[in-house]
């Protein structure tokens, strides 16, 4: 093709006829395959008339030369360098200089790191900065901005020699000189910013204030200047200094100036949360941080302007997930309440709180609101524990209000303490239904329907019912009176939607108490169960009911879904085939997954072509283009500046897939669990393809989360399988696998960064351990790579666990997620120990147990201390007489910690203590009278605290039983029994009255004494034996108190 047809061609691309379009694309598809089109390109961008050509043809070279200039002959390496720089001195039009100077980044980005280098670059350079005229030393720094950008890592041996146009520059009074200087050093900041940390933050002042200026001139390039700052709080080492206050200022500055824009507003916003993580060692020792916040409820108590309160709900303008400053700052203080520990920010936003609460600005109420609902979750066990009462009384107080917008605050809020603050928060559900129904019926009968509220009351509804732990069978009936009645009469696409959406909360609430209203809600669902035309995106309530009717499989009796099963699989395999739709695909496996558990022999027959379709979907990459082969040349057309966002990359991270790939990674785990035999030809490529799924660097954490657990079911699934269909050979893959599986999930939680990812990865080794049991360590490398790796938790040596400011010396105190991260590695302790083999585990216990008892000191947190006695108090359990050799040292420290004021502390440490003296070997029984003197003073200090007194009794069974021969028993009797039955605590149930049993049966003489308040209590216990919880074990307890009461009556 000659250059005046290459040319001629490529104003095809630019033509508003998509014929044109799509016929310039065919012919060009063949040259772009030989490399000497690099040369034909320089000269059109050289040469040509057409700015536009010249604008395109810089656009294709620079996607060349970053990914094939090694593969563009050597020999005219040369001559395009010279020509690339030629152009760009003589080029008049701004936009298309951009684009060359860009290209000549990419191509220095492969010359500079040869030994030839590229000197004229240098030359060129030079002349451009030093140059009088205003123009060249523009395009000079124009030049050194798409260096750094594209090569900043080879720019750091002539760092010193370009260090010094940058303080001019960024003071200058022009609009483009600043902006590139700030452009550059964001780009070279990463690759010397560590290396001259004195001369960074000498320009750290100027960088701020060439931003401000900017931002009132150019709004939108004074936005990109800002990455500078992003880029030097990331950096190593301390770039900030001592311009930490001035920079904060700033971002509080642009942060909360209300006559800017959003953008500069929100960016400023989320690199305040960026300096206060990195740098958080200087805001533990300064008062940074209430400045902080206090600033964040001031935005977040900002008026809404009108264009940021529209019915857009999910949209930017979302009250809590949206883009505007109030939505951002609540998702800055939500990550900190994560970050930082209660007494840092829950107790000053709670102040906050109660100064502000009944302001008369809704504006500030509303902020009230949503302030305490961001922070729940970071902060759920202390809101829960110490303000759960005056919260509640504060979002229904909202329910009431005059205020629209603190009216969905106060759902919003609702919404996320039924999710977070279970299940105290259950309590208040016989309260807060009938107001939330009452509000649904107000919603639906408005003479204006408001969507944005009509959302949050659905959504509150939803939540409050599906997260209850109270029984709300007394509200069935209302409930889904209403739901079908909104379903019967509404036309609107929206509140259908919800309605349905609801119907599977209340069937996740009831379980199987849904099943007499299955038929009616099949036939409200029906209608929309309608298979998209191909490449049509399916509608979001087409999706609805798919992931509703996998909800009502998964909850209605079996004999009322089985008939429907096999229409269901059919009506799947047809939305399959209709649609290549990412989140279609992902409710159709759900729901796939939601039938074989309700059908299960009956789904078998459709594995064969059921489990390949979901083993493609997990190597399934989503429309890519292949860059080797040829380009996409659609969208270049338009013109490309230097404000213009160069995506310049191929579509790869493409969030639905990955969304498809964690449903169908728990889908396939769950088909494996109900049909292990049937499953058998498809273990090696499920376990295969998920185990790929970690392979990829750009996994979200869920899909990461799905993968670990997925590994660890197929294991559980296969161990099934091979028991139940006698498979040879079987015993050395499930070893394989499961030795896969514990290598992969060490490394996921040794190695990420996100602490709920390593939280996935070690309770996914728990589950291991429990559904395996023996078969869970297929040899010592595998268990002491477990061990290893809870030792490092325990330590706080993980990824996860490391600071990110230590160079200032803070102590940091653990947050929520920090306990919860070590809590879940402590808790494989236990079924380790099984695994492992109790009497080989001793001396690992022994080793690791200092560490676990540490976490018992006065200092400690409640929770810290909650733990520390209760691991020792579980593992002791498993290890039973194995453990005795440790009883001697660790009793004086549980009777220390029975002594707690704390009842979950207390409670494990007495739990702990009982379990030493049943299993306790001679050495331990003469410690017995000291005990029980402990747990009798014990027990006279707990006035009302009825669960710690439970756990006090059957503690004091347990010592009674294990030294029956040598205790005073009628004495302990006599004191124990005006604390029984049991109100509480009934897992200590079997406990207790089988200790019981024993000393009756044996016809112990203490029991002759008692015998008539020992009949007294258990004819009381089988006159109310399910308020008791006695049908519970095998056999039912309620079966051995009546062989008690039998062997009393008949002495």
């Amino acid at each position: 093709m000659s250059l005046a047809e290459l040319e001629a061609t490529l104003a095809g691309l630019l033509a508003p006829d998509s014929a044109l379009i799509r016929q310039a694309e065919q012919q060009l598809k063949e040259p772009f395959r030989n490399p000497a089109i690099v040369q034909a390109l320089v000269q059109l961008v050289a040469s040509s008339q057409s700015a536009q050509i010249r604008q395109l043809s810089s656009v294709l070279l620079r996607r060349l030369a970053g990914r094939h200039w090694e593969s563009v002959d050597k020999s005219i390496h040369t001559d395009v360098k010279v020509a690339l720089l030629l152009a760009l001195g003589q080029e008049t039009e701004h936009s298309v200089s951009f684009n060359i100077s860009e290209v000549v980044g990419e191509v220095a980005d492969w010359e500079l790191g040869t030994d030839e280098g590229w000197p004229a670059l240098w030359d060129f350079l030079q002349s451009a900065l030093q140059s009088p005229e205003l123009h060249q030393q523009e395009l000079g720094l124009m030049l050194v901005c798409s260096l750094a950008q594209s090569a900043g890592d080879k720019l750091c041996d002539q760092f010193n020699a370009i260090s010094d146009l940058f303080p001019t520059c960024l003071q200058s009074e022009s609009v483009k000189l600043p902006y590139y200087a700030l452009k550059a050093l964001a780009g070279l900041a990463p690759y010397v910013s560590h290396l001259h940390e004195q001369y960074f933050r000498h320009v750290l002042p100027m960088c701020i204030g060439a931003i401000n200026r900017l931002l009132s001139v150019d709004e939108d390039k004074g936005l990109e200047g800002m990455e500078v700052i992003a880029e030097l709080i990331e950096s190593e080492g301390n770039t900030i200094g001592s311009h930490l206050q001035e920079l904060l200022h700033f971002i509080l500055q642009i942060g909360s100036d209300k006559q800017r824009d959003k953008a500069p507003r929100c960016k400023a916003l989320s690199l305040l949360l960026d300096l206060v993580l990195t740098k958080k060692g200087k805001f533990l020792k300064g008062s940074g941080l209430l400045e902080v916040i206090q600033a964040l409820f001031r935005i977040m108590a900002e008026g809404l302007e009108e264009e940021d309160d529209d019915d857009d709900a999910d949209g930017e303008n979302d009250i809590i997930l949206g883009y505007t400053p109030q939505a951002v700052a609540g998702q800055v203080l939500s990550n900190l309440a994560i970050e930082f520990t209660h007494d840092m920010i829950i107790d000053p936003l709670m102040a906050i709180i109660r100064e502000n609460h009944a302001n008369q600005d809704e504006n500030v109420r509303r902020a009230c609101l949503l302030a305490v609902t961001v922070a729940a979750d970071g902060c759920s066990v202390h809101l829960k524990l110490n303000h759960l009462a005056p919260l509640m009384q504060l979002a229904c107080a909202g329910l009431e209000d005059l205020s629209r917008t603190v009216h969905i605050a106060s759902l919003a809020a609702l919404a996320e303490f039924s999710v977070h603050f279970q299940p105290d928060v259950s309590k208040f559900t016989p309260e807060l239904l009938p107001k939330l129904l009452q509000l649904l019926v107000s919603c639906l009968e408005a003479p204006v329907f408001d969507k944005t509220k009509t959302k949050h009351v659905f959504r509150a509804f939803e939540m409050v019912v599906e997260n209850s732990e109270e029984d709300i069978s007394s509200f069935m009936e209302q409930i889904m009176n209403l739901l079908m009645a909104v379903l019967a009469k509404t036309e609107n696409g929206d509140v259908r939607e919800l309605t349905i959406q609801s119907l599977g909360a209340v069937a996740t609430a009831v379980k199987t108490s849904i099943s007499p209203y299955f038929p009616q809600m099949m036939e409200a669902i029906k209608p929309h169960l309608i298979a998209p035309q191909p490449k049509e995106e399916p509608s979001i309530i087409l999706l609805t009911c798919i992931d509703t009717l996998g909800v009502l499989a998964r909850n209605v009796e079996q004999s009322v879904f089985l008939p429907l099963a096999q229409d269901c699989i059919a009506m799947c395999l047809q939305f399959i085939n209709a649609s290549e739709d990412p989140d279609l695909h992902s409710v159709v496996f759900g729901l796939l997954a939601a039938i074989c558990m309700a059908a299960k022999d009956t789904f078998a027959p459709y594995l064969p072509t059921i489990v390949p379709i979901m083993h493609t979907a997990l190597t399934e990459k989503g429309e890519q283009t292949d860059v080797e082969d040829s380009f996409t040349f659609s969208g270049l057309n338009g013109n490309k500046g230097e404000d213009d966002d160069d995506s310049d990359g191929i579509e790869g991270v493409n969030s639905p897939y990955y969304v498809l790939k964690e449903d169908t990674a728990n889908a396939l785990a769950q088909i494996s669990a109900t049909l292990p035999v049937e499953f058998g030809p498809y273990f090696d490529d499920s376990f295969t393809l998920i185990s790929n799924l970690l392979d990829d660097s750009f996994l979200p954490s869920n899909a990461e989360r799905a993968a670990v657990t997925g590994l660890c079911r197929l294991c559980a699934s296969y161990k099934k399988h091979i028991n139940l269909a006698s498979v040879e050979q079987g015993v050395e893959q499930l070893k394989f696998y499961v030795g896969a599986s514990i290598n992969r999930c060490v490394a996921v939680s040794k190695c990420t960064y996100n602490r709920l990812g390593a939280v996935a990865a070690l309770e996914a080794i728990k589950s291991l351990c429990e559904e395996l049991e023996t078969d869970a360590l297929p040899s010592d490398q595998h268990f002491n790579s477990i061990f290893e790796t809870i030792n490092d938790f325990l330590n706080l040596k993980a990824v996860c666990q490391q600071g990110a400011d230590e160079e200032d010396g803070v102590e940091e105190k653990g947050t929520e997620y920090d306990h919860l991260v070590v809590e879940t590695a402590g808790e494989i302790l236990p079924p380790l120990a099984v695994s492992r083999g109790q009497e080989q585990f001793v001396p690992y216990f022994a080793n690791i147990l200092p560490c676990l008892l540490a976490r018992t000191a006065k200092t400690c947190t409640d929770a810290e201390r909650s733990f520390g006695y209760g691991i020792v108090a579980e593992v002791l359990k498993e290890l039973g007489i194995h453990g005795a050799g440790l009883g001697r040292h660790l009793l004086p420290l549980l009777i220390t910690g029975g002594n707690d004021p704390d009842d979950e502390v207390a409670n494990n440490a007495i739990f702990g203590m009982g379990l030493i003296c049943e299993f306790g070997n001679a050495d331990v029984k003469t410690l017995f009278p000291g005990v029980l003197q402990a747990l009798a003073a014990n027990l006279q200090q707990r006035k009302g605290e009825r669960r710690v007194i439970d756990n006090i009794c059957s503690a004091v069974c347990r010592v009674l039983v294990a030294g029956a021969d040598t205790l005073p028993v009628e004495q302990v009797l006599g004191n124990l029994l005006p604390y029984l039955p049991l109100e509480l605590d009934f897992e200590e149930n079997e406990n207790v009255y089988t200790g019981l049993y024993r000393l009756i049966e044996s016809n112990h003489p203490a029991v002759g004494a008692h015998r008539q308040a020992l009949a007294q209590l258990h004819t009381a216990l089988l006159s109310e034996p399910d308020r008791f919880e006695l049908n519970k074990g095998e056999p039912p307890l309620v079966q051995v108190i009546q062989a008690s009461l039998q062997m009393l009556q008949t002495a």
